[in-house]
């Protein structure tokens, strides 16, 4: 009995829909299995490339190493003097043989030097030159090579160096005597040091594994990260370790190691005919971490499009519907948005770009211009604006029909202020804003515009302007005179130097400043010798003249940094930050004599007059303002007491 075949065309439409959907989400998820399978193959092979390359790297290096220093025990074990190795001749050769292994040695980066120990496994030459006596007779390469004639070279388990303390792995050349007899070894202790700093170099993953072990037991001579207790363990049922038992020289393998129980895509490589291998570990988890990355987003990429095949699907079904109601709403709207703009005391209006004439204007336009909606239309754009904003009106207008050419959406939307003209003739100031309307190629073909009246806010705006100005005018007045109150207080008012007010605080802040930085300061006190006969031969508008006088000179000849302070009648203070004594008693001589080739003159007569001064530093003569200050007045003391017209200063 054969059973009746469904035709597609007999399902409902809903149905073939969600048939459609079903079947596209089946064919792209096989299709995203089989894209995540390529993806994931091609990151084992790019881990195993990655660890292939650097095996490669590393046995070029550590072959290399092993070759040169190979190379080097071979020369020096057939040049070393025979008679070197004698009991009691090291100090005869212990100059010439130091110089040629401490030359050898300083080629190599990766040992800690070269040394020869004689048959008693006593380290007699080394390339370090001075170095402690150690024996290393129970050390397993000296015993192996003194046990075994045969051998060429050995190299030593992993240990600690008795003279360098370093992690080595000794690498030694038997010296024998024409009859083979065993007279020795020359070797040289290998830095894991610096081998551990190139593993570390190499860019593996977080849980990546570098090692370096022996090929005929599977010691281990050095690992990446260190696990320094491990070091010249043997390892027990490896795979990676018997295929390099079975003489394979270089290979890829993956599976989980004992020591750790991780999982890695393992590649090994022989270094030359030494027995060593070296074997670079790519973490399973660390290679495919970023595969695992991509696999998620897939998955919540298709589980996104699946949804939004779902929304679409349910999309569809509503559109019929909604596009019903839309329509409704539209004419509601378009009645509601016409008795708005009927009512609105705002003038809207509709602007051809084209013509530059009014296609509909509100009502309100009578109250804004005094016409009427009929008499308006009638009139162009430039009609219903003064010369100057109809300009600048069609000015906006090409400039943002080319910004809108161009592609910049946000010249659609702009506002200005423009006078438009009433029936009467006066001028009205309002607000304009524009919108650029387009038709359905997408080309602006009119302008909906919105006037509103802002008179009331311009006079508003111009009163605020008014007394902004009042204000700013005399908060300026306000700020002159408070500046030259300032000046005033901290002034003297015949010379215009600082007042001793002023003098107290900065000479306090000085003194604090040149404590902390440890600078230096000094202090110059003056006066006018013999002022009181100059008053009174004079008088004191002399008196006064000569006091002015005396302080433009001091003016004149001071840094940007120093103050000059009147300190009471003819007596002054000079401070000088950052000058120490020496360049003070030199500025001070050149105030002296300056002074003494000044010229007063009262009618015919010629009046001169000298100034003694007393000088002070810190913290030589004093660590605090006042003692400062003391001792810089009886500097001046001692000068007037010796004669006047000179400058002293204090001892101490």
């Amino acid at each position: 009995m054969t059973r009746p075949r469904v035709s597609m065309r007999v399902l409902p439409p809903a149905m073939r829909l969600v048939l459609f959907f079903l079947a596209a989400v089946v064919g792209a998820a096989l299709l995203l299995l089989i894209v995540l399978r390529e993806s994931y193959l091609e990151a084992e092979r790019q881990a195993e490339l990655d660890a292939q390359n650097l095996t490669g790297v590393l046995e070029a290096r550590l072959g290399g190493v092993f070759r040169r220093v190979h190379a080097n025990l071979e020369e020096l074990a057939a040049s070393l003097p025979k008679e070197a190795l004698r009991p009691g001749v090291e100090a005869r050769f212990r100059s010439q043989l130091t110089r040629e292994l401490a030359l050898r040695a300083r080629h190599f980066e990766e040992i800690v030097g070269f040394r020869v120990l004689n048959a008693e496994g006593d380290v007699i030459y080394a390339s370090e030159g001075d170095f402690s006596p150690v024996g290393a007779a129970d050390r397993d390469y000296f015993l192996d090579l003194k046990a075994a004639p045969e051998r060429h070279y050995t190299f030593s388990a992993v240990m600690r160096g008795r003279i360098s303390g370093r992690l080595m792995l000794v690498m030694a050349v038997p010296l024998r005597d024409d009859d083979g007899g065993f007279l020795g070894v020359v070797m040289a202790p290998l830095d894991l040091g610096v081998v551990q700093s190139l593993f570390q170099s190499l860019s593996l993953g977080e849980h990546g594994v570098v090692t370096l072990r022996r090929s005929d037991d599977g010691r281990l001579a050095l690992r990446r990260p260190l696990l320094e207790g491990k070091l010249n363990g043997v390892l027990r049922d490896n795979p990676m370790h018997r295929r390099i038992e079975a003489g394979d020289m270089a290979g890829v393998i993956r599976f989980s190691a004992a020591l750790d129980g991780t999982e890695r895509v393992y590649a090994f490589r022989r270094i030359d005919r030494y027995p060593f291998y070296v074997a670079a570990g790519i973490a399973v988890d660390d290679f495919m971490a970023a595969w695992q990355r991509m696999a998620v987003m897939a998955g919540l990429a298709a589980l996104v499009l699946a949804l939004a095949m779902c929304l679409g699907l349910l999309r569809l079904l509503r559109v019929e519907r909604e596009e019903r109601q839309i329509a409704g709403r539209l004419a509601d709207s378009e009645a509601r948005y016409r008795a708005l703009a009927e009512n609105s005391h705002d003038v809207i209006w509709m602007l051809d770009i084209s013509s530059r004439r009014f296609s509909y204007i509100s009502p309100s336009i009578r109250l804004l211009r005094g016409y009427s909606v009929e008499e308006a239309l009638l009139q162009p754009l430039e009609a219903t604006l003064t010369e100057e904003s109809a300009a600048r009106m069609l000015a906006v207008i090409d400039q943002r029909l080319r910004r809108i050419a161009a592609g910049d959406v946000a010249a659609r939307v702009g506002a200005t202020e423009l006078e438009q003209l009433r029936r009467d003739g006066s001028i009205v100031e309002t607000e304009v804003m524009t919108t650029f309307l387009f038709d359905v190629d997408g080309v602006p073909r009119s302008i909906l515009g919105v006037s509103r009246d802002i008179s009331d806010r311009k006079e508003a705006e111009g009163l605020m302007r008014e007394s902004n100005l009042r204000l700013q005018a005399q908060l300026e007045e306000i700020g002159r005179l408070q500046v030259a109150l300032q000046e005033l207080a901290i002034r003297d008012a015949l010379t215009g130097l600082y007042n001793r007010r002023y003098l107290d605080e900065t000479l306090e802040r000085e003194v604090s400043r040149a404590r902390r930085e440890g600078s230096s300061l000094s202090l110059v006190m003056l006066d006018i010798d013999h002022f009181k006969l100059v008053n009174d031969n004079y008088g004191h508008q002399l008196g006064d003249e000569a006091l002015k006088r005396l302080a433009r000179t001091l003016l004149d000849d001071i840094r940007a940094e120093d103050v000059a302070c009147r300190y009471g009648g003819e007596e002054f203070l000079i401070l000088l930050p950052n000058m120490p004594l020496e360049a003070a008693l030199v500025k001070a001589e050149a105030w002296r004599r300056a002074v003494e080739a000044l010229v007063l003159e009262q009618g015919d007569a010629a009046i001169r007059f000298t100034i003694s001064l007393g000088v002070a530093a810190y913290p030589e003569h004093g660590k605090t303002p006042d003692e400062l200050t003391r001792n810089a007045d009886r500097a001046l003391y001692r000068a007037k007491h010796e004669g006047r017209n000179r400058l002293a200063v204090m001892t101490v």
